[in-house]
């Protein structure tokens, strides 16, 4: 759905402006990605509100997204799939209360996580030259946790530790 919807755009954008220099595929993958975080965004924030639980459900969106960025990890096939899934598991993820104790558990297992396989981009579009640094702020950001000893970003953080381990389809590491 957010494909096509991104699609639609573009081609109105490109019909509107033939001669612009942005194809409409690369127009089309741009307004995909900005369509799905300004979607988990909204969707987040609105049934957060709704469960009580808004500030809880932002920080495991924030934390998450944060992360990410700098982690990589697996991606689902269709992008309306994608803010489904998050949106679900940020709205979940404050409900779950954790001891201080699994909490630094959790923690140490990501860190580890992290420590070995960020970054993990399944598929690289283009390098970086700060790209270097992003294992190192991945175990930092991490690493605040310890501190901050917060459930959900705990579980924000578990839960993209594991979504860049190479046990998934297309594991390896790829560039295009």
């Amino acid at each position: 759905m957010l494909e096509a919807v991104s699609r639609r755009i573009a081609a109105a954008i490109k019909k509107a402006d033939p001669d612009g220099p942005t194809s409409v595929e690369v127009m089309e993958y741009v307004l995909a990605i900005k369509l799905t975080e300004f979607s988990a965004i909204f969707l987040v924030s609105i049934i957060g509100w709704f469960t009580g639980h808004f500030f809880g459900s932002l920080l495991a969106l924030g934390s998450l997204m944060l992360i990410r960025k700098f982690s990589g990890g697996i991606h689902f096939s269709n992008l309306t799939i994608c803010v489904f899934f998050t949106t679900i598991l940020c709205i979940a993820i404050p409900f779950i209360n954790l001891s201080l104790f699994v909490i630094f558990i959790a923690n140490v297992c990501s860190l580890l996580i992290f420590i070995v396989y960020a970054p993990n981009h399944f598929i690289y579009i283009n390098k970086t030259k700060n790209h270097k640094y992003y294992k190192v702020i991945c175990i930092v950001i991490c690493a605040l946790n310890f501190f901050i000893q917060s459930p959900v970003i705990c579980l924000s953080l578990a839960v993209q530790s594991v979504s860049i381990l190479p046990l998934w389809k297309g594991g390896e590491r790829k560039w295009i």
